[in-house]
């Protein structure tokens, strides 16, 4: 029982995976064709830029840009615990894979001119891993008062 439940979460992973480079590298719905390739190592530059020029950006691409950020790595916050035991690592243990994972996509992105290297990304993927995390911990913890 215990190895189909881990054989189905591994499934899960790798189908997360495969439908997270689709939409990182090559959704051109989300501007991957390769059009723009930049860099900003500025911290919170991007997410302010979005939030004072709401108005002009528009509502929608400012939440597809900021929340699909976070969204897209609650997966991976989840997956990471799931699969390699929450038990034996600290949760600072996790957070920092999440936010190396983003470094190498934002790299690779760069890299391949898929779209922007930027640090902003790293932030809000990053604080999506920790949402996942947490929803693991949430979750297995009303688990384990049964």
């Amino acid at each position: 029982m215990k190895n189909s439940k881990t054989a189905i979460k591994i499934i899960l992973f790798l189908i997360y995976i495969v439908v997270l480079a689709y939409l990182l590298f090559a959704a051109e719905s989300f501007g991957r064709d390769g059009g723009y390739a930049g860099v900003n190592l500025v911290p919170f530059a991007e997410i302010h830029r979005y939030l004072t020029n709401i108005s002009k950006i528009g509502v929608t691409l400012v939440v597809i840009n900021l929340l699909g950020n976070i969204l897209l790595f609650v997966p991976f916050g989840y997956f990471l615990p799931s699969l390699f035991g929450a038990g034996k690592s600290r949760p600072v243990t996790y957070v920092l894979i999440c936010m190396f994972f983003s470094i190498m996509i934002e790299l690779l992105q760069f890299v391949t001119n898929a779209g922007c290297c930027d640090v902003d990304d790293v932030i809000l993927n990053t604080l999506g891993g920790l949402c996942g995390y947490l929803c693991y911990e949430i979750l297995h913890l009303k688990g384990r008062r049964r």
